[in-house]
């Protein structure tokens, strides 16, 4: 059986192929409008329609937050919110022309170039971000992977999106996905390419950017299916197996309450996302050097590995080779090893706060030199001018472990399916805030209300810090659970009913990136 992510690229004729039944209609005139307004701004018909959904953490990704740094696995889902871009190849230029349906991004153009080495160079100022940052991302990331040939015909773009930016629904990596999906389709590059090409190429471009990203976001937008989470793993290779949602008694559905707190990686990432990746990254390489295993000071070591090396070899903590309805004592024994050496090693009380720049220099034994090419690519500041690598580490492998127990749940418990899921989610979100420190007060506020309002859990999804949050509802109460939530997070008040719907609503699962040519 072919791996999810060794599948070819999509294309679909219509977008009931690509919808819920319930939102083909209005995604419909949607779509119909799009291209109307490319007809109007370009002056002829586009060839093709491109989507890239966004996702939230639903399922056994509910408590995956941060881990995919890590390199352990994680499960989220592709939502209905997405980014749908009307392509026009332009074979007189080069040049790449963007427009919006919404009028507040304004239209913009520009073309490539090369450098002395023949080096694709796309102009873009990572200090003053705009939406069209992120087409010139995937540009980039498109003229330096060998399948462009580095080389790009013009493109007319004209975009329409309903991820709310900053809302930690994936709206970034939507609009990289998409327009890298443009850039493959208007130039003929599609065939030959896979899904998890297109998720790699994916990472490397939003990269330019200025975000250090695990792939979680991408590889939801690219692999998910309809009716089904998906399974990420990112070790010994990216890899994604669809996790069915099972129907519950009472049934269940899952609610995104927007936090309207900006997330924002791009301008934020020096003290928090950023910074993570680095505690992440510096406490696995600390760990693994204490523990006497065999790694060079420059290796880039994951807590993956870490947990692999601790249970005497490769162990599949994503599920290939276990039995997906146990989680063995040899998984559990070896998360717990992990944890013990976390305590031993990275614990003890002259370091359990943090180190400084210096300190974990010299306890990594490297220089200054290196300590900044393996690490600094990216700006980071360190809160306090302190790397916490213990309590990030013990969130880490404690959230890793909910995972496995998530999906070990969902696949064998029935009558106690939501209640089971719901506390793992909340002691998720416990995580999140205190060990992590990627919630914030409006992520609390919002968290709590729905619990008080009937919810079975909540916690934030995507990056935190700001976003949004995701709660598992009983699907009989989702409208009053709504309206509750609505009247009493204090940033609703007074928001348009049509705001309003965009920042809290029940989510369905929804496919994964794809061209069609529908009504064109």
């Amino acid at each position: 059986m072919v791996a999810p992510a060794d599948l070819p690229l999509v294309t679909v004729d219509a977008i009931d192929k690509v919808y819920p039944a319930d939102r083909v209609a209005a995604q419909g005139v949607r779509w119909n409008n799009l291209v109307e307004d490319f007809k109007k701004t370009y002056g002829y018909k586009p060839t093709c329609i491109v989507r890239a959904p966004g996702r939230v953490n639903l399922i056994d990704a509910t408590i995956g937050e941060h881990i995919d740094h890590a390199l352990f696995g994680v499960v989220p889902m592709a939502i209905v919110p997405d980014v749908i871009i009307a392509v026009g190849p332009r074979n007189d230029t080069k040049e790449i022309r963007t427009s919006n349906v919404d009028k507040k991004y304004g239209p913009t153009a520009f073309t490539p170039s090369k450098n002395s080495n023949g080096e694709a160079v796309v102009d873009i100022d990572i200090r003053q971000l705009q939406w069209h940052s992120y087409v010139k991302a995937a540009l980039l990331g498109y003229l330096k992977h060998p399948h462009s040939g580095g080389d790009s015909i013009g493109l007319d773009l004209l975009y329409d999106g309903t991820v709310p930016a900053g809302s930690g629904l994936s709206s970034s990596a939507a609009m990289v996905i998409s327009s890298l999906l443009a850039m493959l389709t208007a130039n003929g590059k599609v065939d030959g390419l896979t899904k998890g090409d297109l998720v790699k190429m994916s990472m490397g471009a939003e990269g330019n950017v200025g975000v250090n990203t695990g792939g979680m976001d991408q590889a939801a937008s690219v692999i998910s299916t309809p009716a089904a989470a998906l399974y990420v793993q990112f070790y010994p290779n990216l890899a994604g197996e669809p996790v069915p949602i099972p129907k519950t008694q009472p049934e269940i559905s899952f609610v995104i309450a927007n936090t309207l707190v900006t997330s924002d990686k791009a301008t934020t990432a020096k003290f928090n996302y950023n910074l993570r990746v680095v505690e992440t990254l510096a406490g696995a390489s600390l760990l693994a050097k204490r523990l006497g295993m065999n790694y060079k000071p420059k290796d880039k070591v994951a807590y993956r590995q870490v947990v692999s090396d601790l249970a005497g070899g490769e162990h599949s903590l994503t599920g290939a080779g276990v039995n997906k309805s146990d989680i063995t004592a040899s998984l559990r024994q070896a998360f717990k090893d992990a944890l013990d050496a976390i305590e031993k090693h990275l614990g003890n009380s002259a370091e359990r706060d943090g180190l400084t720049e210096e300190e974990l220099i010299a306890a990594l034994g490297i220089s200054k030199e290196e300590f900044t090419e393996i690490y600094l690519k990216l700006a980071v500041e360190p809160i306090g001018g302190k790397y916490r690598l213990h309590i990030r580490a013990k969130h880490i492998l404690e959230e890793a472990l909910r995972v496995l127990e998530f999906r070990k749940t969902i696949e064998t418990e029935t009558e106690s399916l939501p209640k089971a899921l719901g506390e793992i989610m909340n002691k998720s979100q416990e995580s999140c805030r205190d060990q992590f420190g990627c919630s914030c007060k409006e992520i609390d506020e919002i968290t709590s209300i729905a619990l008080e309002e009937g919810a079975l859990g909540s916690r934030l999804t995507g990056a935190g810090w700001g976003g949004s949050t995701v709660s598992l509802v009983p699907a009989e109460i989702v409208p009053q659970f709504i309206a509750n939530v609505s009247k009493r997070y204090s940033k609703y008040q007074g928001l348009p009913q049509e705001q309003l719907d965009q920042a809290i609503f029940a989510t369905l699962p929804s496919s994964g990136a794809c061209e069609t040519v529908h009504n064109i």
